[in-house]
């Protein structure tokens, strides 16, 4: 990484061009309330409660820049990442306020094969630390580190029809807390292989269909068989989005996802329903609507926890709506409401999340 960033900096042809494609701060509040009263791997279970409030305060930037060289490809730099500090309500004992770090930096250097075809190269780090976090139903995904390296492989076929593949690999270790050690049985190492096609319908539709295999590994979960130590999994996706894009935008996608494993507790089959739409409105407002809903269903009945990657939206329900303004020409308002039915890192006990969010955007170029 360190070597790859410095290319951006030395050795590149005088003739490259750089660009800053986008670079955004961010601000806002939200007052969000969390109900249910579950269990959670990583945090202790004294003082959970049924129903808490909190309101958070929210801090961003993201950045995102290119050095295009002509004849060459380009090399892409972004950053995403922010603080958010919450004051939470509602428990026992403890009033909590934790604080959450989260950040991802992604490089990646595309080069064109031809005029039909490209390849690129991407790797991406990201982490979260979170201080002080509360118990339940207060659900913030526990502290980690990733990395990731994949390549992309695309192509322009015949009648219009666009060709896709992508390989990667990723590592991610979680952040152990003195009063939840079991968190390290999360950390797993990844690669995956994914092939998608892009089939045109006219001028402003699309669709894509997509298939994906992912094989991981949870090398601190043990599966108590001596000639197989280690849980190891399988998953395979596949799905289809259709997309209409014109003076609106709306796309319509299922994706279907089967998780095998060595250890019982973990297999399960799941499918997704997603919906965006997106508008412009009179009086400089443009407003945003995004909806996702996931059946799940484990093949197992199992009386102990059955251990989840740590991503609580790897089988979320969620909807919100948005309103955003301009303001000025590089400062804008956004307004957001939204929910989420989401599971803990124990299998089939879910939380569910009301929020509503003010947000100011400010871009200074």
């Amino acid at each position: 990484m360190a070597f790859a960033c410095g290319l951006l900096a030395v050795g590149l042809p005088a003739e490259g061009q750089l660009s800053v494609r986008d670079l955004v701060v961010t601000g806002g509040a939200s007052a969000e309330g969390y109900r249910g009263n579950l269990p959670a791997v990583s945090v202790p279970v004294q003082d959970s409660t049924d129903v808490v409030s909190a309101l958070v305060g929210e801090v961003g930037a993201r950045f995102d820049a290119a050095y295009q060289i002509p004849g060459h490809g380009a090399f892409s730099l972004a950053f995403d990442g922010g603080l958010r500090q919450f004051s939470a309500r509602g428990f026992e004992l403890t009033d909590y306020a934790p604080r959450e770090w989260v950040g991802t930096l992604d490089l990646a250097y595309a080069r064109p094969l031809g005029d039909r075809a490209g390849v690129a190269v991407r790797s991406r780090l990201r982490g979260r630390d979170v201080e002080d976090r509360p118990p339940m139903p207060l659900f913030l995904q526990p502290g980690y580190r990733s990395a990731e390296v994949g390549l992309a492989f695309d192509a322009d076929g015949p009648f219009g029809i666009h060709y896709d593949v992508a390989v990667s690999a990723d590592r991610r270790d979680f952040m152990v807390p003195q009063l939840a050690p079991q968190i390290r049985l999360l950390n797993r190492d990844a690669a995956s292989v994914e092939v998608g096609v892009l089939l045109p319908g006219g001028p402003t539709t699309y669709m894509r269909i997509f298939g994906a295999v992912e094989a991981s590994r949870y090398p601190d979960q043990d599966t108590f068989l001596p000639e197989d130590p280690f849980r190891k999994d399988r998953t395979i996706q596949g799905g289809i989005s259709w997309t209409y894009e014109a003076d609106y935008l709306l796309q319509l996608a299922i994706e279907g996802r089967g998780n095998r494993s060595n250890s019982r507790r973990p297999e399960y089959d799941a499918v997704t329903f997603r919906g965006i739409f997106t508008s412009s409105l009179p009086g400089n407002l443009a407003f945003s609507a995004f909806g996702a809903v996931t059946a799940k269903q484990y093949l197992h009945p199992s009386e102990f926890a059955r251990l989840l990657p740590g991503e609580e939206a790897n089988s979320a329900s969620m909807a919100y709506v948005s309103l955003t303004r301009a303001l000025a020409r590089n400062l804008d308002a956004a307004f957001r409401v939204g929910w989420t039915h989401a599971e803990t890192e124990i299998g089939e006990e879910y939380f569910e999340r009301f929020g509503a969010s003010f947000f100011l955007h400010f871009r200074p170029l």
